[in-house]
């Protein structure tokens, strides 16, 4: 082969690699659009607004159940244990949730206790309750509450504890729980309790 045929051969090697890294760039740019496209859709949010003076919000595909309403107070609610609602990933139907003694991994429940106002601290709250293995901060609408990881079990090992959210808000608390305790949906439980207020 001689010199010309091999610079020919040369430039169209370096015209061929420089197209592909083109067109690999452009894809991937595309590709980054993409996904910052979706990142930016917010998921249209449903509100659970109660006659007991607090509202959250959640997913509109998901599910809430209340027994809190069914009461005239707070008070009278605790004392009948119906203080509480949940809101849940699933439908009550969803056919793969009815074959799983346990909870798959990417689904959430978030159990809440609301308690009427007995004056209590957040500090106290925490005081009371037995069995916490690890503490964190967070705030609910700017005010402090708490992550709190408890061991209700004998022989839990980290990671396998149960994790709450603990608020307390001019004396009124509330209770926020995690389940299951192995969910891939942490960050969802935290942004859903985090929109929790009392009215």
């Amino acid at each position: 082969m001689n010199r010309r045929n091999k610079i020919s051969l040369a430039g169209i090697s370096i015209f061929l690699i420089a197209l592909l890294l083109s067109f690999t760039g452009s894809a991937s740019a595309a590709e980054g659009e993409k996904d910052r496209e979706s990142g930016n859709k917010k998921t249209s949010a449903e509100v659970y607004k109660s006659r007991h003076g607090f509202s959250i919000k959640y997913p509109e595909t998901w599910r809430l159940e209340t027994q809190v309403e069914l009461y005239e107070s707070l008070d009278e609610a605790e004392k009948e244990g119906g203080n509480y609602f949940a809101v849940m990933s699933y439908q009550e139907d969803e056919p793969r949730m009815k074959g799983f003694h346990y909870f798959p991994a990417d689904t959430l429940k978030i159990e809440a206790w609301i308690f009427p106002d007995y004056g209590n601290s957040l500090a106290e709250l925490i005081t009371e309750t037995k069995g916490i293995a690890r503490i964190d901060d967070f705030e609910i609408g700017g005010k402090k509450a708490k992550k709190v990881w408890q061991v209700i079990e004998e022989g839990m090992l980290e990671g396998e504890e149960v994790y709450s959210i603990y608020f307390v808000d001019g004396g009124k608390k509330v209770i926020f729980t995690c389940y299951p305790n192995y969910t891939r949906l942490t960050d969802k439980f935290e942004e859903v309790v985090g929109s929790f207020r009392f009215e």
